[in-house]
């Protein structure tokens, strides 16, 4: 009996232990399920999942984490927190740690570098926690590389952005500048024969990109060919932005070509955007570029050549694509062989010459032009002048005009405003002032021979006549000579009639 009793007891401890077998290995098949879970969950984090014990040692982490720092378990082990990142940025983690031991968490932005040197900006979230009754540090890092390109991007748009208010308001402040001068560029008139060569040649360029170069005396009407030239072309819808060379202070020409940046120079309490930039997209014109100095005409070149530039203080270099059009009284052969012009910088802007003939070159056109001129001045003084008499024409015609177009209209201007009735008449006589103009340069002229006397004489009297030698009001009866004596004459002292400059057409 004895016997029976002890092995009741022992199946009965033998069902309870298979029970509680069976009961464990449901425990643990749930524990795996869950490690399992857990696992999964973790793997499926967007970013970097890590835990740190006090040791420190790395004792979890997630499938992220291995992919982004590209280490291996058996690096991890030799690992510190400090070791995923530059040595630049330890400071701030230093400081980051630190409130995670005092403030229990704590966020910071740091640029993780992986294995193979890569650099990833990283938001990381940490906390101070327990894990059973072990003390650790949990934390999360996510990439911030894209966030960083967008606001990179942002920057950069925002940049460009005030750049282009600033040229916008340079534009408005150089157009609004622009707008108070009136511009006859639809009424250059002349029916002259050089003059109608000079429409055939800007109508031959002006749709081109070429680079133009005018020449001619001062007053002859640069700068109304230039805007003729530029309101013709496929640039007409942005400005035509001036440069007058000559009119500018040696030591800020190159912050007008090319703008400064603010305390690039002592004056230069703010940036000012150039004019290469303001005419980006359009045209330039510098004019009277034979007074630009030596030392600038070498970054010119530069522009021309290369359409780059900088601004003075910035080493950021600038595109710009524009048209240039040059214009010069000066003859810049001469200059170039005397070293005041640059040699590559005159055949670089000397790609399409065009050459204004000075007014005493087209005297038919002079009679046009005091009438239109008369009628232009007339209407805003509320007068009305119905012609110009033929005595005041025929001296307008005699006269040598120096200041060509620029001194017609003015004296057409003051004698508009002293002219009392409908008849027009001159303010003064352009005989006297003509007079008065030779006996000052008289003054202060050398003694001459005789030849040269005659010389200069003959010359004087062919262009008030307009190198007609024979016929009434001739150049050989203003002499009181035969025509054949005048041509003699004109043969010895080698004079014969200027030619006007005939520019081949390549286009």
């Amino acid at each position: 009996m004895p016997q029976k009793k002890k092995i009741e007891r022992l199946t009965a401890e033998v069902s309870r232990l298979t029970s509680e077998v069976s009961r464990l290995q449901h425990l643990n098949t749930t524990l795996s399920d869950e490690k399992e879970m857990l696992d999964e969950i973790l793997n499926r984090l967007p970013g970097t999942f890590y835990i740190w014990d006090d040791t420190p040692e790395l004792i979890r982490r997630n499938k992220k984490h291995d992919e982004i720092t590209e280490y291996s378990e058996k690096e991890y082990r030799s690992m510190l927190p400090m070791d995923f990142f530059d040595k630049t940025e330890h400071p701030k983690v230093e400081a980051a740690l630190e409130r995670v031991f005092t403030h229990g968490e704590s966020m910071v932005e740091a640029t993780l570098i992986t294995k193979s040197g890569k650099k990833i900006p990283h938001m990381y979230s940490a906390v101070r926690t327990t894990i059973g009754d072990k003390p650790v540090l949990m934390g999360f890092g996510i990439d911030i590389s894209e966030q960083k390109l967008a606001e990179q991007r942002l920057h950069d748009a925002l940049a460009t952005i005030g750049e282009l208010k600033d040229q916008l308001e340079e534009e408005c402040v150089y157009l609004g500048e622009e707008i108070k001068q009136i511009h006859d560029y639809e009424n250059i008139i002349g029916e002259s024969e050089v003059m109608q060569y000079v429409f055939y040649n800007m109508k031959q360029i002006a749709p081109t990109d070429t680079t133009v170069f005018i020449q001619g005396e001062s007053g002859t009407g640069k700068e109304l060919i230039a805007r003729a030239i530029h309101h013709r072309s496929k640039r007409n819808q942005l400005p035509l932005v001036k440069v007058d060379c000559s009119s500018l202070p040696a030591n800020l020409i190159e912050s007008e070509l090319f703008g400064h940046e603010k305390g690039a120079f002592t004056s230069a309490s703010e940036k000012r955007i150039g004019r290469f930039e303001l005419a980006d997209g359009g045209t330039i014109f510098l004019d009277e570029i034979g007074e630009l100095p030596l030392e600038l005409q070498s970054k010119l070149l530069r522009v021309l050549q290369d359409r780059e530039f900088e601004r003075l203080g910035s080493s950021k270099t600038r595109r710009t694509n524009v048209r240039v059009i040059a214009a010069t009284n000066r003859n810049l052969e001469e200059e170039v062989q005397q070293g005041r012009f640059r040699k590559d910088l005159w055949y670089r802007i000397n790609v399409f010459p065009l050459t204004v003939p000075p007014l005493r070159e087209r005297g038919e056109d002079i009679s046009l032009l005091a009438n239109w001129m008369t009628q232009k001045h007339q209407r805003p003084l509320g007068k009305q002048i119905n012609k110009i008499p033929m005595e005041v024409l025929n001296e307008m015609q005699s006269y040598g005009w120096p200041g060509n177009v620029r001194e017609l209209e003015n004296v057409i201007e003051r004698s508009v405003i002293v002219i009392s009735g409908d008849k027009f008449r001159l303010a003064c006589s352009l005989q006297a002032v003509e007079a008065k103009a030779e006996a000052e340069i008289s003054q202060n002229t050398p003694i001459k021979s005789l030849a040269e006397l005659e010389k200069e004489h003959i010359l004087r009297v062919l262009t008030k006549t307009h190198w007609k030698i024979a016929g009434k009001g001739c150049a050989a009866e203003l002499l009181g000579l035969n025509a054949s004596t005048l041509r003699g004459r004109m043969r010895k002292h080698a004079i014969s009639r200027p030619k006007v400059r005939q520019v081949p057409l390549c286009i």
